[in-house]
C-alpha cells in the first residue's frame, strides 16, 4: 500500500470508474417556480462597460483513485462566486499561456472588499437550480458529489434572493477518453502504473477541438508518497495531445509517484450591466490520474 498523495490543485466525463449513485442533496431544490425579476437594483450606467466586478468558477473534478489522494468522493462539483467593485486585475492569470510550461504557479486574487448579495445566489438552467450560500468571507459557494445534475453547455442565469437576474454564464463539457490508459486505475494496489518517461511524457484525450486552453500538471512525489518533490504545469490548445518536455522530468528518481491533473478551461467575460462591468467566468473540468517516473 502506498501513502496518500495530497491533491496539489483544485472533471470530466472520463470513464475512470463507475460514478457511484450518490443522492442529490435534498436541501438543494432542483425545480424553481419563481418568476425572475426584471427590475435592476440601480439604473444602468450610460458609461462604457469596463473592468471586472467578480469571478464565477464552475468546477468539476473526477479522481481516478480517490483512496490514493485521500479523497472521499470520485466526483466533486463546485460553484464559487464573488462580487466586488470593478478592478482591472484578472483571476486566471495563474494559468500559463498556451505553449508555455512553468514549475512555479500561484493563484493571486484581487484584494477587494466583497459585495453582500444577500444570503444566497442561484444559478438557474431550465428548471434546475443551484443555490450557493454566502460564506463568512462573503463569497458564495456550494459543493456536491455527483455530476447527475450538471447540465452541460447551457446558459445559467445568476440571480439574487429577490430573483433579479443580473448576469449569466454558460456551462461546459468534459472528455470521455484519456491515455495512457493506466492513468485510470482506481485501486491503490495497482494504481500508479502509467509510465511517465523522464525523456518526455505524452498524454492524449478525446473528444477535443474546442477553442479553449488545456493544462496538464504533473505533481511528483517520493516513491512512498510522503513528500512532494516538485511539479510542472504545461498549457496548450485543446488539440487532443500534449507532450511534457523531458527537461522538466529528467531530474526525478525512477519510481517517483506522479499525480496527473488534466484540465480544460473555458474563460470568458460576461456583462454585469447593473454594475457597468464584467464578470470573469471560469468553467473548469479536471480529471486526476496516477503514474510513476520511468
Amino acid at each position: 500500500m502506498r501513502y496518500l498523495l495530497p491533491l496539489l490543485l483544485a472533471c470530466t466525463e472520463v470513464s475512470i470508474n463507475k460514478i457511484p449513485d450518490v443522492p442529490v442533496d435534498s436541501s438543494t431544490p432542483i425545480v424553481d417556480t419563481t418568476e425572475p425579476s426584471t427590475e435592476p437594483a440601480v439604473e444602468p450606467s450610460t458609461e462604457p462597460m469596463e473592468g471586472i466586478g467578480g469571478y464565477v468558477h464552475y468546477y468539476l473534478r473526477q479522481v481516478a483513485c480517490p483512496a490514493c489522494m485521500g479523497e472521499s468522493n470520485e466526483v466533486t462539483v463546485e460553484l464559487n462566486a464573488r462580487f466586488h467593485e470593478k478592478t482591472f486585475d484578472i483571476y486566471t492569470s495563474h494559468i500559463p499561456d498556451q505553449g508555455q510550461c512553468t514549475q512555479s504557479i500561484t493563484q493571486i486574487w484581487p484584494l477587494l472588499t466583497l459585495m453582500d448579495m444577500g444570503n444566497q445566489i442561484k444559478a438557474k438552467a431550465n428548471d434546475s437550480v443551484i443555490y450557493a450560500n454566502r460564506t463568512n468571507e462573503n463569497n458564495y459557494f456550494y459543493a456536491w458529489y455527483t455530476d447527475a445534475s450538471y447540465i452541460r453547455d447551457t446558459v445559467h442565469s445568476l440571480s439574487r434572493e429577490d430573483n433579479y437576474e443580473f448576469a449569466s454564464f454558460t456551462s461546459f463539457h468534459g472528455f470521455d477518453s484519456i491515455e495512457p490508459y493506466e492513468l485510470r486505475y482506481v485501486d491503490p494496489s495497482y494504481a500508479f502504473a502509467a509510465p511517465i518517461y523522464r525523456s518526455g511524457a505524452t498524454f492524449w484525450w478525446a473528444p477535443y477541438g474546442t477553442n479553449t486552453t488545456f493544462t496538464i500538471t504533473l505533481a511528483v512525489y517520493s516513491s512512498d508518497g510522503s513528500s512532494l518533490l516538485g511539479y510542472v504545469v504545461c498549457a496548450g490548445g485543446d488539440s487532443g495531445m500534449m507532450t511534457i518536455p523531458g527537461q522538466y522530468l529528467s531530474s526525478y528518481p525512477v519510481w517517483s509517484l506522479v499525480a496527473v491533473h488534466m484540465a480544460r478551461h473555458k474563460i470568458e467575460l460576461v456583462p454585469w450591466e447593473e454594475q457597468n462591468t464584467y464578470l470573469e467566468t471560469h468553467m473548469e473540468w479536471e480529471v486526476i490520474g496516477t503514474g510513476h517516473i520511468e
